[in-house]
């Protein structure tokens, strides 16, 4: 693929991305839309509430309030009907409410002024504010600016005709409804990032411990930049999964391996390991990136370790129920990877790339050969703390040179890791 038609794709893939985030932004503001609504009904009935109280209503605006009544009902029902978002419509039918909206409060502020009634600015002030705060969820900053703009203008025009408008509460409440939209203002910028935020530690979480995903994330998309450094990688599969699925229908075998990544999952992220991808039956995890980690090849150990001692459990589960128990083969090794995000930003996933992760594969296969079930390489092995209990096996040349005129690569020392007494 030539340069420009992998830029053209990215920047189709960061289009089409930009277009999810509008989605997404448009389902939340039809989420918002429908608790605006139930929040005009009630504001409806607090003015019913003070007209009744105060007996200052008459037929006009009796009229004015049963239409306001009408189109808050209908906005009720449409907002509910409404399943999927489009983000066009988004963008242009909140003005419109908007402006019913503020229409309908004013027509009722200038009735009563009409009537030689006074004005209430308080009455207006907080009914202004409560349509303001509905343009929080509302995709666009525009809305937020449309709502300010009505409520000062339409206070101030009431102001004017009651004859209020230079007095001191006047410029209070026009200051003050000023300020109310600066906040609500600042929500609704803040809600895109969150969204995006959001998303992006949901994906990252998905295979890599969560500290590890927040610290990414606090850092910046540099944290996740390519960069080549030793690692150590972990490979594991289930021994005899396709003899074993023939029996099963897929919905079994789907909840066998849902149970099985999941525990798999949870322990090497309990580890700081990052999972790289599921590969059918088979896991594929590496230490030492993005964090660098000193002890990587420790951590790996342990984990595989603990995946072992989590087997045991997951079978004994299995042999109360009748079901067949579950057999793996696990392969380490450590050595240099390139190492960072593949795929664009739709389905990118972290991963590691090298000879590293082919020995590690190899060496899970001769798992199958030597009839155990955890084999690390000794490059891995001398870099574990301390006295570590195993026998070395054998002597395995690596069957993917560097290069076609160099010889083979190093020879990996193969070794049968045994846990300390007491351990599995």
């Amino acid at each position: 693929m030539s340069t420009s038609e992998a830029t053209q794709g990215t920047a189709i893939a960061a289009l089409e991305a930009a277009r999810n985030e509008a989605q997404v932004r448009a389902q939340g503001s039809l989420l918002g839309e429908r608790r605006a609504a139930v929040a005009r009904l009630v504001m409806i009935a607090m003015f019913a509430v003070v007209a009744t109280v105060g007996g200052h209503t008459d037929l006009l605006q009796t009229a004015v309030g049963f239409v306001y009544t009408l189109f808050a009902l209908t906005t009720i029902v449409i907002v509910h009907r409404v399943r999927v978002a489009r983000p066009e419509l988004s963008r242009w039918r909140p003005v419109m409410v908007t402006v019913v909206d503020f229409t309908l409060i004013t027509t009722m502020a200038f009735l009563d002024l009409r009537r030689g009634e006074p004005f209430s600015p308080a009455q207006h002030a907080v009914s202004a504010a409560i349509l303001i705060s509905f343009a929080v969820v509302r995709t666009s900053l525009w809305h937020v600016v449309q709502s300010v703009a009505f409520a000062i203008g339409t206070h101030a025009a009431l102001a004017g005709c009651a004859g209020t408008l230079a007095t001191q509460g006047t410029m209070f409440v026009l200051v003050g409804l000023g300020l109310v939209g600066f906040m609500v203002a600042l929500t609704n910028r803040a809600i895109g990032p969150m969204f995006q935020g959001l998303r992006q530690r949901d994906n990252l979480t998905r295979f890599m411990p969560r500290q590890v995903a927040e610290r990414i994330i606090a850092a910046g998309p540099e944290a996740l930049a390519p960069i080549e450094r030793e690692v150590t990688v972990l490979f594991s599969d289930i021994r005899g999964f396709t003899a074993m699925s023939e029996g099963l229908s897929p919905r079994e075998v789907l909840a066998m391996l849902d149970d099985y990544f999941g525990r798999m999952g949870q322990i090497v992220k309990g580890h700081d390991g990052v999972i790289g991808k599921f590969l059918g039956d088979g896991l594929l995890a590496f230490w030492g990136v993005p964090d660098r980690l000193s002890d990587h090849a420790h951590r790996a150990v342990k984990a595989a370790r603990d995946m072992r001692r989590a087997v045991d459990e997951l079978n004994q589960h299995r042999e109360r129920h009748g079901l067949a128990p579950i057999a793996i083969g696990i392969g380490i090794h450590t050595g240099l990877v390139a190492a960072g995000m593949l795929g664009g930003v739709l389905q990118a996933e972290y991963t590691v790339i090298g000879d590293a992760v082919n020995v590690a594969s190899r060496i899970e296969s001769l798992t199958k050969e030597h009839h155990v079930d955890l084999l690390i390489s000794e490059t891995t092995w001398s870099q574990l703390p301390g006295p570590q209990v195993g026998e070395r096996l054998d002597s395995v040349e690596d069957p993917w040179p560097k290069a076609a005129d160099r010889p083979l690569h190093d020879v990996v020392g193969l070794a049968r890791h045994r846990a300390p007494c007491g351990q599995r």
